[in-house]
């Protein structure tokens, strides 16, 4: 009986050391506070429009080239700036979805911006963005960001 009291507790004993109390998926590898992006390490993105400008707008590609810079924005909103995002986003009824504004300011629910980056109620045809060939798409950070600043009002400097 006392092998099988052993050979049962050291068969526990393993289990628990192979599943461990919690996964170590479940552990971030960031430090310093820094936060995971899709598996690298970020600063955390303050939920203000000039640090979203500056970390997800220029960084992510948004606000230049081909997208919505300001000599040719697709769908017409230029967001090179932190004027000119805080004019083209917020109270702005979107083109796609015209009952729809791109940020209704306190409800993240209710932007259409946010659809667009979920990828979530987007009219066929229309596409998420931000729109890459190589299918990268924002992180939840980035995202949890973006909704943060709209649920807190989408302040304008």
């Amino acid at each position: 009986m006392n092998n099988l009291s052993l050979g049962l507790s050291v068969l526990l004993t393993a289990g628990f050391l192979i599943l461990g109390c919690g996964s170590s998926s479940d552990a971030t590898p960031c430090t310093g506070g820094q936060v995971d992006c899709d598996g690298f390490c970020i600063d955390p993105i303050a939920a203000t429009l000039p640090a979203i400008q500056a970390s997800i707008f220029e960084l992510r590609g948004c606000a230049s080239g081909d997208c919505h810079d300001d000599t040719s924005p697709a769908a017409g909103l230029d967001l090179s700036s932190v004027t000119a995002s805080g004019m083209n986003l917020v109270n702005v009824s979107s083109l796609q979805v015209t009952e729809s504004l791109l940020v209704a300011p306190s409800d993240s629910g209710a932007s259409y911006l946010m659809n667009k980056i979920e990828g979530v109620g987007i009219p066929l045809g229309f596409s998420r963005m931000p729109l890459n060939n190589d299918g990268v798409v924002l992180c939840d950070a980035e995202i949890d960001s973006i909704r943060q600043w709209i649920d807190d009002g989408a302040v304008v400097p």
